[in-house]
């Protein structure tokens, strides 16, 4: 039978040689639970259960350990087991025993993700469900611990805080059309729904400034008149810069109005 011949410890494992010159790596837990030793002897299925508990052991180990910096899901503890060469065999058992005692809880793990994204303010219900599915939590714990956390009345203060931070950087540099349209855009980017968005916008009661945006206009008429005119004339001019005008959110009242002082 096989005879241990060496046991050296190597970093976070021990080393085992056998005479066999087979050589395997095991945790401590291995060695107590085996009585590993110099000199002890070993049938050939021994050995082969002492190898497959010690990939057990040693994927345990490094489940806890990327669990002890933070909250971890089930696909990401999977991911982190796959990149490190554990056994697939061993990875199921490893996230039952993790499972069990609930080093692994997907649907706290899911709770506590939301919680954070509601007091932070910066998220909408679909960015954060996306996330979560992209994280491994099922779709629809997805969706139980969102309505369960982010209500309609909560949706809408926070989509209400992040619309009002952007007019605070926004307001001075946009007419006021392209301010709720950046501001509907922003809101959607996050994870907010149409008419949830439409309401925070309609609650921060948005007046245009007829001054801020007449300065506005004109500073953008004199860029696309000198762009437009190497090329055009006349009526296709006047055309061309009024479309180009709209597109940056002016009002085409606004637009008509300030194209009749100019002679094209």
């Amino acid at each position: 039978m096989p005879k241990i011949i060496s046991l050296e410890k190597k970093k976070r494992l021990y080393k085992v040689v056998f005479d066999d010159e087979r050589t395997i790596y095991v945790t401590e837990d291995t060695i107590v639970r085996f009585f590993l030793s110099k000199g002890a002897v070993f049938e050939n299925a021994e050995i082969e259960k002492i190898a497959e508990f010690a990939d057990f052991s040693r994927g345990k180990n490094l489940g806890l350990y990327y669990i002890s910096f933070k909250q971890r899901t089930k696909k990401e503890v999977i991911r982190y087991l796959i990149d490190h060469e554990i056994p697939n065999v061993q990875i199921a058992k490893i996230i039952d025993a993790l499972e069990a005692s609930r080093f692994i809880d997907d649907p706290a793990y899911a709770e506590s993700f939301v919680r954070g994204k509601v007091l932070g303010k910066s998220s909408g219900p679909y960015q954060i469900q996306q996330k979560l599915v992209d994280k491994g939590i099922d779709k629809t714990l997805a969706l139980e611990k969102l309505e369960l956390l982010y209500d309609f009345d909560t949706q809408v203060a926070v989509a209400t805080h992040l619309a009002e931070k952007l007019v605070m950087s926004k307001y001075s540099r946009l007419p006021l059309k392209a301010l709720k349209m950046k501001i509907a855009t922003n809101l959607t980017s996050k994870g907010f729904s149409y008419d949830i968005s439409k309401i925070a916008i309609d609650n921060l009661e948005l007046e245009s400034d007829e001054d801020n945006e007449s300065e506005l206009l004109q500073k953008e008429l004199d860029k696309i008149m000198r762009k437009y005119s190497r090329k055009y004339d006349g009526y296709d001019l006047k055309q061309r810069v009024s479309n180009a005008l709209a597109r940056k959110g002016f009002d085409f009242d606004v637009i008509n109005r300030e194209l009749r002082e100019i002679d094209f």
